[in-house]
């Protein structure tokens, strides 16, 4: 018999990973990624502690790469394509980011931070204010509107969630100040739900009936 020949080792050689931070500037940033570099590093920062991988290889995914990864595919809707090519990361890897990164950026403890209602005379006179300078429109703290995201059908009340467009969707509840910021979001209700419903059952509904908005200011619809 033969003796079988010992196959060589493979090393397995990795590419240097691209530091777009370092090599874009902020115009193409924000093209891409629609943050400059400031904006991208104090994401990153308020991420940091969450985001640090529990390795000490040499390959592991930054902090600021994750958070890069991850504007990429808010800004586009593409998980692979771009940074996959650019930032050398499969598409596994991209993926499992993606949604680490998003749950941190929607967790309680971050979306309150900058999500948040007038609830003062000074704050909502403020609003006002704003809106007064733009559109010569009294009264007005935000304008509110409901808008559907697109979904993956789920397997669970599929009927519940196609719009009267036919496609699957999150009805979501927004309203935005005069600034473009938005101040209250929804979006926990299925596609075919009517916006009436979603705002009589909404936490802003709750905040004027109950005077935790001060009496006094009219509630938007």
């Amino acid at each position: 018999m033969a003796q079988q020949q010992p196959q060589p080792c493979r090393v397995r050689t990795f590419r240097p990973r691209r530091n777009v931070l370092d090599e874009l500037g902020d115009t193409k940033l924000i093209k891409r990624y629609r943050l400059d570099r400031a904006g991208i590093f104090f994401v990153t920062e308020m991420l940091r502690g969450a985001l640090v991988s529990p390795t000490s290889r040499s390959m592991a995914i930054s902090p600021e790469i994750k958070v890069v990864i991850t504007l990429r595919y808010l800004a586009t809707g593409k998980m692979q394509l771009y940074n996959g090519d650019d930032l050398r990361a499969s598409q596994p890897s991209v993926s499992r980011v993606i949604v680490q990164t998003v749950e941190l950026l929607a967790s309680p403890a971050i979306a309150t931070r900058f999500i948040k209602f007038p609830r003062t005379r000074q704050e909502i006179q403020q609003r006002q204010n704003e809106f007064m300078a733009i559109s010569n429109f009294p009264g007005i703290v935000g304008t509110i509107d409901g808008t559907h995201i697109r979904i993956v059908a789920p397997k669970e009340y599929e009927e519940e969630y196609v719009n009267r467009k036919n496609y699957h969707s999150i009805n979501t509840q927004i309203v935005f100040d005069a600034k473009y910021k938005i101040l209250d979001v929804v979006a926990n209700w299925p596609g075919s739900t009517h916006d009436a419903r979603i705002l009589r059952h909404s936490g802003l509904m709750r905040a004027f009936e109950y005077n935790v908005i001060p009496a006094g200011f009219p509630f938007p619809g």
